[in-house]
């Protein structure tokens, strides 16, 4: 895989708190890395619905997997069809013409768009396995991640979904990347998930990871609070990027894993050094966010023994998670922010 100058590139998480497609196209193209704009004021846009769409016996309306209805076996089966299609013999028919791309308002627009730009990198985005796998529910209230034939078609639909994405950006840029929103993975060890191992996350990561990343796609998990990042550091991803506003201190401890994560090839941290909570955001200035960011790449060095000149080529710069929830203004004030930063690094 070659590899991408991503030096504290620009992007963002996903989701824009516009109804308006093109507001929102005008903002995701504003960054270094456009990524098409989730828009999560539409309830089937939503993090745990937007990919939902199509898996067997889903209904948006009970927000539930129907395992009992009628065509559900079918479903499944066709599932199965295009996935071992797809991967035995490289034959994407079977995918395009069965998954349509309607999972998004601005998708279709976005690549439209990107059509007419002669861009490098592009991002698409889908929510990971283990937080659909935990959130979602059949009718008998059977939790998707502890039935390992619903664990398993939901990591090939997922899979399918984040290759559907892959196929149509990389048509459009010379390199593509896709994140795993994987929220859920902030509860990984608590009591409700305890059964579940940390082999079985990363037997959950390790499928679609490998997948991606044959089609030459760079693959990225998001989690936007803390975690065990150890989990992050032992899969294959090449992109780790956290809510390091909040959370960088909570981050280093895992000094070892993110030294022997970094010394592979193709390996970068994405982050999110602009707080997207409200009130933080309103009250955080560009001082104080290129202060921070300084210190947490002195950091960085230190506990690595990594040069920060060395690092600064493994960074990406990212808000802490979605800007669903700001409004036009703070939205605006996050693209500054991160610019500002960017700026301060190229030119000292």
């Amino acid at each position: 895989m070659s590899y991408p100058d991503l030096s504290l590139k620009t992007t963002h998480i996903g989701s824009l708190p516009y109804e308006e497609i093109d507001k929102a196209l005008e903002v995701s193209f504003s960054f270094d890395i456009p990524a098409w704009p989730q828009l999560p004021k539409f309830k089937e846009e939503g993090m745990l619905w937007q990919f939902i769409k199509n898996f067997p016996g889903f209904s948006l309306e009970r927000e539930l997997i129907i395992t009992e209805s009628k065509d559900f076996e079918e479903k499944v089966l066709k599932i199965y069809e295009i996935y071992l299609e797809l991967i035995e013999n490289q034959n994407f028919e079977p995918l395009l013409n069965y998954f349509d791309l309607t999972f998004s308002r601005a998708f279709l627009s976005f690549l439209e768009e990107a059509e007419k730009r002669n861009l490098p990198v592009l991002k698409g985005q889908i929510t990971g396995p283990f937080t659909l796998g935990t959130a979602l529910k059949t009718e008998d209230n059977e939790i998707l991640i502890f039935r390992d034939d619903l664990r398993d078609l939901l990591l090939k639909f997922l899979t399918l979904k984040a290759l559907l994405q892959a196929y149509y950006l990389k048509q459009r840029a010379e390199k593509v990347i896709i994140f795993f929103d994987e929220p859920g993975l902030s509860g990984f060890g608590s009591s409700a998930f305890i059964t579940l191992s940390k082999e079985l996350v990363l037997e959950l990561l390790k499928e679609p990871i490998e997948i991606l990343k044959s089609q030459g796609v760079l693959v990225g998990i998001h989690v936007c609070a803390n975690t065990s990042w150890d989990l992050l550091f032992d899969s294959e991803i090449n992109i780790v990027n956290l809510d390091s506003f909040s959370y960088f201190d909570k981050f280093i401890i895992y000094a070892e894993g993110l030294k022997n994560f970094l010394s592979k090839e193709n390996t970068f941290i994405a982050m999110g050094v602009v707080p997207t909570d409200r009130e933080t955001l309103i009250n955080t200035s560009e001082e104080e966010v290129i202060e921070k960011f300084e210190k947490q790449l002195f950091e960085l060095s230190k506990i690595t023994s990594l040069d920060e000149t060395f690092l600064l080529k493994r960074i990406i710069l990212t808000p802490a998670c979605g800007m669903g929830s700001l409004n036009e203004e703070l939205v605006s004030k996050v693209i500054l922010l991160l610019t500002k930063i960017k700026s301060h690094f190229f030119l000292n």
